[in-house]
């Protein structure tokens, strides 16, 4: 294991990730705060969290669905009231 500064790690960051990625635990501090780089495996959305996939399924759809045209009009006719009114 390894421990550094985030001054000290300034300008490694490719080398202290490959260390990581080769198995070494690196732990980086900021004052009292540290961040740890640690080995591991890349996350499995299907194995690890599917309520999470389902989120970034739902977020990549997005919230809006497809308006039809006579809500298009709709909205078209009140504003144009609004305008003119």
């Amino acid at each position: 294991m390894k421990t550094m500064s985030v001054g000290e790690a300034e300008g490694q960051l490719p080398q202290l990730l490959a260390q990581a990625f080769n198995g070494e635990t690196i732990i980086l501090k900021d004052g009292d705060r540290a961040v740890t780089l640690c080995p591991g495996n890349l996350l499995d959305l299907d194995e690890d969290s599917p309520e999470l996939a389902a989120e970034l399924l739902k977020a990549a759809k997005g919230p809006f669905t497809p308006y039809s045209r006579a809500d298009l009009e709709a909205v078209a006719a009140r504003v144009w009231r609004e305008k003119h009114a």
